[in-house]
């Protein structure tokens, strides 16, 4: 059996409705409920006739038996349709099916079906005209697969209730056909050849289409759209029908007018949905507003004198069709930009805008488009702040409103109106854009520089030009499994050993405590003289406030899967309002191609805390490179060197690092960028601190043993038997050699009692955060205790997200952040300094209190 499948998205307008039917610009976004089509050759169909037929029409068919396919769909309303071809090739079903097999005999299993009426697989057999059309033209290298399956399920409508959401069925089963075929046919197609043969196909259904939907629904994401010329496109296919062109020569064609170009909105954008529970035909609404606007344009040229109603003569006389189209044109240029850019008072402005011209294009041609419901919709948005208006024809369906994740209030109060007036929220988002095989263009206007930004990250670090990063993604992708695999619930990270005394009176009401730091703001302009020979006199004054002492520390970058879980933790933590930092970006400062494993932080999370990551080794001016990609609020100069020494590939000398760092640091408090310099799994002494802090380091993170620990990572690399180069080497050619070193250095507590107890850092104190085998809430405070100004935390999060999604990671960082106060409030401390200060320990003696 062969068996292919493709799946593509509804769609919603956002702006430009009605006049997009005319070529005026609009917004079309696809949306996450999916249509998938599935063809298959299992259980074909057959019947005996009177008739000598080819043998190739069915495996096996032998001459006095004919094949025929089914179509089904999961739909309550539809019916098996069974279908075959002619000796020509021709697709036969229904009434022509009847008389070309009039000796079926009585009885069989396809006679009572044979006559039903094909309109409600209209799009599908159109679709497979087309694509079979093009396949033979082109000699497809599957065309021998004549007759098939083709079943059809649905998430654009409630398949339990029947409702009908107004999500674009019809434009996004005729996409998922088309995809699905070429695929059977084995064409690997372009987008933008994929939406031509969408709409070819569709225009032969409806041609008074736009074609907006299928554009979406053919593309992803959100586009503008702009309709092809319809006259010409139905002039060109008559030529096909007369032999006199064909339908390659039509899809390597430039289409007059079309346009079909990606935006490319942020991702902290949120769509939200409203379903009023009046479905409505958009294909009625367009017609009446079609024939409203010839009428119009008569009586217009008649007598401007005889119009029907006072108050529509009012608006005519001021506002004609072409007034509207026009204006529409302006209004969605405008809302692209602000998309893109998600000024929100500017979407505001163009949805009002957009509201106000159908407004008028209902009061000029007597359509009812904006329904009581859907006015209601976009009232209770208007009262929370959220910009809203109808979406498509209107006159029922769907309303949508546009805001940032960032507003959960907001959403909820909206939603909670909407639901006390009868409008149903959908759990609808932006679908990503198409990504199945095919280079995804943005169409007829677009440049080719533009359609190369849009292919995906994965292809770029993929082309021939980029192989010798190969090496470098696929250590990433080891770092994340291994890290992953060596992950405890339980740290050996001595914080257990850390025990608070009691406060039985703790005289604080929690909504009392705040959490909040104010971190690099160490700003001594005396770096100690033994041995400094940093010129910097002027502090950093880039100090920054962060609401929650957490903060997610630098874990990974530099391959597609890596980009993933930075997109990930990105989104959690903007919704969390935790600083963030990046994993190394050593690899994009090799090799621009893999810039974007590591930017999608900062496209994720444009207003958060991020902070840049490179090792010690970086020069300083790609060390604000680094920060430029990430246009990063500080920056992380990481020290390896045990990881270095245990990694095959690594580096082995080391003795340019503090020279380096002071460069570095020089380089970037110019810039008004804080450094903070840290270990990355081994701990810091005093010793290091106090080095560091002489070439003027004024931020370090400890981060010690007991959390990810690459060492044992790179350890696991040799025993699966990795070289020099990064490659796959013999098996016998490494072994876990350091086992011995698994544990080497110290532990964040030792880390941070070991400064505590320095009194030249007393004097002269550095900024210390504090990571490395944090686990709980009640790690983060025992670290704040011991003088760190924030605690991150990597493993612990890295895990959540890889095992129980983003949602959950977002949860627990939450979850912390109100349990961090929860602890604090039962010692009886308001603030983080209070918990430096007025905090004891059981074991004092131990902890150098």
């Amino acid at each position: 059996m062969t068996q292919v499948q493709a799946s593509v998205p509804g769609k919603l307008y956002i702006a430009g409705e009605y006049a997009v039917v005319d070529g005026a610009a609009a917004i079309v976004a696809a949306v996450n409920r999916y249509v998938k089509v599935t063809v298959d050759d299992e259980n074909l169909r057959y019947e005996n006739t009177q008739e000598n037929l080819r043998g190739d029409l069915c495996e096996n068919a032998g001459n006095r038996r004919k094949c025929y396919g089914e179509i089904t769909s999961e739909g309550e309303n539809y019916k098996s349709l069974y279908w075959t071809r002619d000796l020509g090739g021709n697709i036969l079903y229904g009434d022509d099916l009847v008389s070309e097999d009039s000796a079926l005999s009585e009885g069989s299993l396809l006679s009572q079906d044979l006559s039903l009426s094909a309109k409600s697989y209209s799009y599908v057999l159109a679709a497979m005209r087309v694509v079979d059309a093009y396949a033979r033209e082109i000699y497809a290298q599957n065309c021998n697969r004549n007759v098939y399956n083709l079943h059809i399920s649905s998430e654009l409508d409630d398949a339990k209730s029947g409702k009908k959401y107004g999500l674009g069925s019809s434009a996004a089963v005729t996409v998922a056909v088309v995809r699905a075929l070429c695929k059977w046919y084995g064409l690997r197609l372009e987008t933008s050849t994929i939406s031509k043969i969408s709409l070819i196909a569709s225009s032969t259904v409806k041609k008074s289409g736009s074609g907006g939907d299928v554009a979406a629904s053919s593309c992803g994401g959100v586009i503008l759209y702009r309709a092809y010329n319809r006259e010409w496109l139905e002039a060109e296919l008559s030529l096909i029908n007369s032999g006199d062109s064909d339908f390659d020569k039509l899809l390597n064609k430039k289409w007059p007018r079309l346009e079909i170009k990606r935006i490319n909105v942020p991702e902290t954008l949120k769509l939200l949905v409203g379903w009023t529970g009046s479905p409505a035909s958009s294909a009625e609404l367009v017609s009446s507003v079609e024939s409203s606007v010839e009428s119009s344009a008569e009586s217009t040229a008649k007598s401007t004198a005889e119009s029907t109603a006072e108050s529509t003569a009012k608006i005519t006389a001021n506002f004609t069709y072409q007034t509207f189209f026009e204006q529409s044109e302006i209004c969605v240029q405008k809302l692209v930009q602000s998309l893109e850019n998600l000024e929100l008072d500017n979407i505001a402005s163009g949805f009002a805008k957009n509201r106000e011209l159908l407004q008028k294009l209902s009061a000029l041609t007597g359509t009812a488009i904006e329904t009581p419901k859907l006015t209601r919709l976009i009232e209770d948005a208007d009262f929370v702040g959220i910009p809203a208006k109808t979406s498509g024809a209107g006159g029922g369906d769907c309303g949508i409103a546009i805001t940032t994740i960032y507003e959960n209030n907001r959403i909820e109060s909206m939603e909670s109106a909407w639901k006390n007036h009868g409008i149903e929220p959908l759990n609808i988002e932006i679908a990503e854009a198409a990504d199945d095989g095919e280079n995804v263009d943005g169409g007829e206007s677009q440049s080719t520089a533009d359609a190369i930004k849009m292919q995906s990250t994965a292809d770029a670090i993929k082309s021939p030009e980029n192989q010798a990063s190969q090496t470098i993604q696929h250590r990433k992708d080891e770092h994340i499994a291994l890290a992953d695999e060596q992950y405890k619930t339980y740290a050996n990270s001595d914080f257990d050993a850390v025990r608070f005394m009691p406060n039985a009176l703790p005289q604080v009401a929690l909504e009392e405590v705040d959490a909040s730091v104010r971190v690099f703001e160490s700003g001594s302009t005396q770096a100690s003289t033994a041995t400094t020979t940093n010129p910097t006199t002027n502090p950093t004054t880039a100090a920054a406030n962060w609401r929650s002492p957490l903060y997610i520390n630098a874990m990974t970058g530099g391959s597609a899967r890596a980009q993933k879980v930075n997109a990930q933790l990105a989104r959690v933590a903007a919704k969390t309002g935790v600083a963030m930092a990046s994993g190394s970006l050593s690899a994009a400062l090799r090799n621009d191609a893999l810039t974007a494993t590591f930017s999608v932080i900062r496209s994720e999370n444009p207003r958060g805390f991020v902070m840049a990551n490179v090792s010690a080794g970086t020069s300083a001016s790609d060390a604000m490179r680094a920060v430029s990609m990430l246009r990063a609020n500080a920056l992380q100069v990481h020290l390896n060197a045990a990881q270095e020494l245990v990694m095959p590939e690594g580096d082995r000398d080391f003795r340019d690092w503090l020279q380096n760092i002071e460069r570095i640091v020089r380089e970037c408090e110019a810039a008004r960028v804080p450094v903070i310099v840290k270990e990355t799994g081994c701990g810091m002494t005093a010793r290091d601190v106090l080095r560091l802090r002489d070439v003027g380091v004024r931020a370090v993170d400890v981060s010690g043993r007991g959390g990810t620990n690459f060492v044992a990572i790179e350890n696991a690399r040799r025993a699966r038997g990795v070289n020099a180069q990064g490659d796959c080497a013999r098996s016998d050619y490494a072994s876990s050699d350091y086992d011995y070193l698994s544990n080497w250095g110290l532990t964040t507590v030792e880390s941070l009692l070991d400064i505590r107890k320095c009194e030249a850092l007393k004097s002269d104190p550095v900024e210390i955060f504090a990571s490395g085998g944090v686990r709980t809430p009640l790690d983060v405070v025992r670290a704040l205790a011991l003088g760190a100004s924030a605690v991150g935390v990597a493993g612990e999060f890295l895990h959540t997200l890889m095992h129980e999604g983003e949602d959950a990671l977002t949860q627990q960082i939450a979850d912390w952040q109100e349990q961090i106060r929860v602890i604090m409030a039962l010692l009886g401390c308001k603030t983080v300094a209070d918990l430096q200060e007025k905090t004891e320990f059981v074991n004092a003696d131990c902890l150098g209190k």
